[in-house]
């Protein structure tokens, strides 16, 4: 019995995703909208992005049993600003873990020194690098992969690698770097994410130190197979990750041109159609809404760990969600697969900050489930509020960034849940068609950028001009 109740705690847990007014009642919010259809708008085409991006290129030896690697790492960065860099920025999350990354070389024909701090790295260079110009930066480092729960580190079943490469931020208009450190609450639980990507190009040759039988990678990058391991390639990207085990099942179906991957442990095999059908309706249907998919591959894949992870290409579910499908829509697994896989456009295809304005990929695609229950499973849309939002904390500032909220929970509660009625308000506001039509316009005007809320708020606007949604933020959001 204690068992159970325990379990039955871990599964709230896992739903993830202040001094607001009360949100509206479950009933003052209609999950259905008869005599407003959302119609086929024209959409401006996306601004087309440069030709050229920052290229990481990386040579890994990798050996899954002892949990280590080793890397030589290339970094073609272009200076895509208007203003000059009298140095560069390189952030290093492995840093962040003890004594996980272990820096045996750095160099670089224009780079006199270097000082370090923290997860960053500061590079000195002798002359400034222009507008345009190119930087090569050659690195190499040792990885000891941390025994953790998470999305960098290992289990007994699994391990997985994602921000574990030293990367150069973005840069805003004011010359500053969007650099931030990770918030562990006092629950010991990370709190969002803190790494922010611009959009690059990334090569990896993957070198297994052994052969071991049934071990298998997912990833969202292209693979082409090797003599002893894998090469992959991921271009338009804001990261590459991946994860391996040699207790996975694997099963895959193409759809409507998309290979969508499982990888789920064996004793789960039963429940891989489960995720490909959700997968695939999930990426079916936001296809539609939001424009198209940017890559030919998705894979969704059991993690050996509490939370759920969007990453470029590749979504990770805790391994809890898959074990309770109970081949039924009133399940996690069904609104937990759709809301990662809503963040292959916002986070990868429309980044942001994610530490400092994370509404801005958690709350649209916390409401993307709904929009998944409201299109799929229309006669569970009250089920889908009463279970995933009103049956948990539901207020806080949905514009808190990740260290204002103060815990995970209030965390989930401001931007996640608050986010969700936020978003409902505001379709309200400006009906649905005008609703729709933004959405879409928000990802096909900033493809492949970083977005703030000024961007979002104009667009929004824009779609239906004679409302004011500036009364809506007010009910939401701090200043």
């Amino acid at each position: 019995m204690k068992r159970n109740l325990l379990v039955l705690i871990m599964i709230l847990l896992i739903l993830s995703a202040c001094n607001n007014p009360d949100p509206p009642a479950p009933t003052d919010l209609p999950t259905t909208f008869p005599s407003d259809t959302p119609q086929p708008t024209a959409t401006p085409e996306p601004t087309p992005a440069p030709e050229e991006f920052t290229q990481y290129r990386f040579e890994m030896t990798l050996d899954y049993n002892r949990h280590t690697a080793q890397v030589v790492q290339t970094i073609d960065y272009i200076n895509k600003t208007n203003f000059s860099l009298p140095s560069i920025l390189l952030v290093i999350p492995p840093r962040a873990f003890g004594n996980s990354y272990d820096q045996t070389g750095l160099a670089g024909e224009n780079i006199t020194g270097f000082s370090e701090e923290g997860i960053r790295t500061t590079l000195q260079l002798a002359q400034p690098l222009e507008p345009g110009q190119r930087l090569t930066i050659n690195l190499s480092f040792n990885l000891a992969i941390p025994q953790r729960e998470g999305s960098f580190g290992w289990s007994q079943r699994q391990l997985n690698l994602s921000n574990w490469y030293p990367y150069i931020p973005p840069l805003k208009p004011d010359q500053s770097w969007i650099s931030h450190d990770p918030f562990i609450d006092q629950a010991n639980i990370m709190v969002g994410e803190y790494v922010v990507n611009e959009i690059a190009d990334f090569y990896l040759t993957l070198h297994l130190v052994e052969n071991l039988p049934n071990l298998l990678v997912a990833s969202g990058a292209k693979a082409m197979p090797i003599p002893d391991g894998m090469s992959y390639s991921q271009e338009r990207a804001r990261s590459l990750s991946f994860s391996l085990s040699n207790q996975y099942h694997h099963q895959q179906v193409e759809h409507n041109g998309l290979l969508i991957q499982a990888y789920v442990f064996q004793y789960q095999s039963e429940k891989a159609p489960a995720v490909l059908q959700i997968a695939s309706q999930a990426m079916d249907l936001y296809a539609e809404i939001f424009g198209p998919y940017h890559y030919d591959q998705v894979s969704i894949v059991s993690a050996d760990f509490l939370h759920n992870m969007e990453l470029d290409g590749i979504v990770l579910i805790s391994s809890s969600v898959v074990d309770f499908y109970d081949n039924t829509p009133e399940n996690n697994l069904t609104i937990l697969v759709p809301h990662e896989l809503a963040h292959q456009w916002f986070y990868s295809q429309v980044g942001n900050d994610h530490a400092l304005e994370p509404w801005l990929d958690e709350t649209l695609a916390t409401y993307s489930e709904y929009l998944f229950y409201e299109h799929y499973y229309p006669e569970l849309a009250d089920w889908w509020w009463d279970n995933r939002v009103y049956a948990h904390a539901h207020t806080g500032f949905v514009n808190n960034s990740i260290y204002d909220a103060g815990s995970y929970e209030n965390y989930r509660s401001s931007v996640y849940l608050n986010g969700a009625i936020f978003m409902h308000d505001l379709r309200i506001t400006m009906g649905d068609q005008a609703f729709m039509s933004a959405l879409k316009d928000y990802v096909a005007l900033n493809n492949l950028k970083i977005t703030t809320k000024t961007d979002f708020v104009s667009i929004f606007q824009a779609a239906n001009p004679n409302v004011n949604l500036q009364e809506v933020y007010a009910r939401y959001f701090k200043e």
